[in-house]
């Protein structure tokens, strides 16, 4: 007798789940079609002509306007900075132009730079500067290298 409970319970809870989970899986508007939602063949369609009018305005050579109309930015060769360029505020890039940080303090031994995530002491004699200000002879990838093995030396 517990044993014929035991699988009208087991055959009834399978049964409550299976018709929760088939009433899940149907949509809110009961499988309708959405107004306005188009066919798939009208979709592709559209989607094919956009991407050929793209791709033939990008084959063409169209240059940005916005690109056209800003002036490019020349950069003078680098020089070694003095210890006068190196004051703190002073914005740091790298040998491409990209942001390290900013000098943060100066003394005698060094610069210590502000990444924004760390400080760290660079000697006077790896400045270098510009036209733009001041930069570092690596790229940021390298000072990031540099960084990460200094600290992991401490």
């Amino acid at each position: 007798m517990m044993r014929i409970l035991d699988r009208l319970t087991v055959a009834g809870a399978v049964i409550a789940l299976s018709a929760g989970v088939a009433y899940a899986q149907t949509p809110p508007n009961g499988g309708q079609p959405v107004p306005g939602s188009g066919n798939s063949t009208a979709i592709s369609g559209a989607n094919r002509d956009n991407n050929a009018a793209y791709n033939h305005v990008v084959g063409s050579g169209v240059k940005s306007q916005v690109a056209d109309d800003r002036p490019p930015v020349k950069r003078s060769a680098a020089v070694p900075a003095t210890a006068a360029d190196i004051i703190a505020g002073a914005a740091l890039r790298d040998s491409r132009g990209a942001k390290l940080g900013t000098v943060d303090s100066v003394d005698a031994d060094g610069a210590v730079v502000n990444t924004g995530q760390t400080k760290i002491k660079v000697p006077l004699t790896a400045f270098g500067k510009d036209n733009q200000g001041l930069l570092l002879g690596i790229t940021a990838a390298r000072f990031n290298e540099l960084v990460s093995k200094a600290h992991s030396s401490n």
